[in-house]
């Protein structure tokens, strides 16, 4: 990763963030909710096309750690996501679409590429399942891509393993009568990545 990104992504952290373990969620895991009759969790999850999310990520390789806070706004297959500091510093975005991805940073810097994961490992040097998380996010393994998981007693996937990735759910939150994840823990051999949802919109 070039000095040049490296300071960027260190500005990014927050003053006195070493763990997004250590901020509690404006949510609280609640009780969980049944199904809209009629729909089966896989079916009410895959339903929601649009979101907004707000929380902390922190993104940790062999070498090096990072946290900043991060939000996402998903409109159907176009979506954009900040990493940001303090007042919006020294913000980083992604937005993309199908068939095309753009990374902009406050700096006035732009790149594009075909994919997410393509551009954040040529510009940042790691890999980010971008295209996966879009499903891993609302608790659901991507469609037609052989998985392996784990259940809770209301469905709700506890372990996740898919595309090399470990994924696991630490806590669900009830939005809109629809439990959604709000921390969880992915791993693969390069990347550890921790989330935190501190808001859920649908």
């Amino acid at each position: 990763m070039s000095t040049y990104w490296k300071r960027i992504l260190l500005s990014v952290c927050l003053a006195g963030l070493t763990s997004c373990s250590s901020i509690p969620t404006k949510q609280t895991s609640l009780e969980p909710t049944q199904p809209t009759a009629g729909l089966s969790r896989t079916e009410q999850l895959s339903r929601i096309k649009n979101w907004d999310l707000k929380g902390l990520i922190a993104i940790r390789n062999t070498k090096e750690a990072w946290s900043a806070n991060w939000q996402w706004h998903q409109n159907q297959n176009n979506y954009t996501i900040g990493l940001f500091g303090p007042l919006g510093s020294h913000s980083i975005q992604l937005t993309g679409s199908p068939n095309s991805v753009l990374l902009e940073t406050s700096e006035g810097k732009k790149v594009t590429a075909s994919s997410p994961e393509t551009l954040l490992e040529q510009q940042l040097g790691w890999r980010l399942p971008v295209s996966s998380l879009y499903y891993w996010i609302r608790g659901l393994p991507v469609p037609n891509i052989p998985a392996q998981k784990q259940l809770d007693d209301s469905q709700r996937i506890t372990v996740l393993a898919q595309q090399g990735w470990r994924i696991e759910y630490l806590r669900y939150s009830s939005i809109n009568q629809i439990d959604l994840p709000s921390k969880m823990i992915l791993n693969n051999s390069a990347l550890n990545v921790k989330i935190i949802i501190n808001l859920w919109q649908i």
